[in-house]
């Protein structure tokens, strides 16, 4: 269990500082551009891996149809409708609608998991949850603008997230992290590619399509968003998956919103208010109620089997 712990945070930071990476790169591409080479990027090292034999990327079509729904959902669906929500919303207010994802899986475990979180695990997450809540609201607490199709589309992408989750989970038993992690970057590499492409050839700027690489800060962005984010990322993700309930891996997500914080703070200057300790404070204390009552629950589990 505690070497799951370490990989949730290890992802956790790796996601929590894709806001700032996504934030320098946006400064040189449209939106779905940088989506578009993150995992095109990402996709070209899997090929290369694959064909050095360090990584083994192989599909029965059996295994593709049952990757369809899970690719539908990440990247495609989650992608796609998180990009036209911040467009719509300030990025603190699309942060609080990210921060649903561990009780919308936690619902969705209740209705279609066997895997269900306990009552004091319940507790944790919703503790946690608030804390993410707490901040982003105090962040908004003077904005007066209000978006509802805004706020549909990034609950659109929570759902999204919450969804892979599930099906990631459930599909571990049959498939490799690294064949969910793989087709998910195809996927999301031949989608968003085409979108770009046709974003540029309508607008009669294919000129500029190699042009944001003149730029020495969109390289690092970029390079960090597709293989650390994409391909380490995501691969530590289905792999927790594969060992963990939905509702317990899915908490660290929050822990991503600290480290966005702390970035921001030490690379960007941002300013640590109080209620960021207040928040921070709740997050953490909700992760550790999950785990600790996680940990309580095998032990109880073990207990039971070997006194059957």
């Amino acid at each position: 269990m505690s070497k799951h712990i370490w990989i949730g945070i290890t992802y956790a930071t790796i996601f929590g500082l894709t806001f700032m990476f996504s934030k320098i790169g946006l400064q040189s591409i449209h939106p779905i551009g940088l989506i578009a080479f993150r995992f095109s990027i990402a996709s070209f090292v899997l090929i290369i891996l694959n064909m050095t034999k360090v990584i083994h990327i192989r599909f029965s079509k059996k295994q593709l149809f049952s990757l369809l729904p899970l690719i539908f959902f990440q990247p495609i669906l989650g992608f796609a409708s998180e990009v036209f929500g911040i467009n719509f919303k300030q990025s603190s207010e699309a942060g609080m609608m990210i921060a649903l994802i561990p009780i919308l899986v936690a619902i969705l475990s209740f209705l279609f998991s066997s895997e269900k979180p306990t009552y004091k695990q319940s507790i944790s997450i919703v503790l946690s949850v608030s804390g993410v809540l707490f901040i982003q609201l105090m962040n908004i607490r003077t904005v007066l603008d209000f978006s509802i199709l805004g706020s549909i589309l990034m609950f659109v992408s929570a759902f999204a997230a919450a969804s892979f989750n599930m099906f990631s989970r459930k599909l571990s038993t049959t498939v490799t992290p690294v064949q969910i992690t793989s087709l998910m970057m195809f996927s999301g590499a031949i989608v968003f590619m085409s979108w770009y492409l046709t974003i540029l050839v309508s607008s009669n700027e294919m000129s500029s399509f190699f042009e944001p690489f003149q730029s020495l800060s969109f390289v690092f962005s970029v390079f960090y968003l597709g293989v650390i984010a994409s391909i380490i990322g995501f691969f530590l993700v289905n792999y927790n998956l594969k060992h963990l309930p939905a509702h317990v891996s899915s908490i660290f997500a929050n822990v991503a919103t600290l480290i966005s914080i702390i970035a921001g703070v030490i690379f960007l200057n941002e300013i640590l208010y109080w209620y960021h300790i207040i928040g921070a404070m709740m997050i953490i204390l909700g992760v550790m109620g999950v785990i600790l009552f996680r940990k309580k629950e095998i032990n109880q589990e073990r207990y039971v089997t070997e006194n059957a």
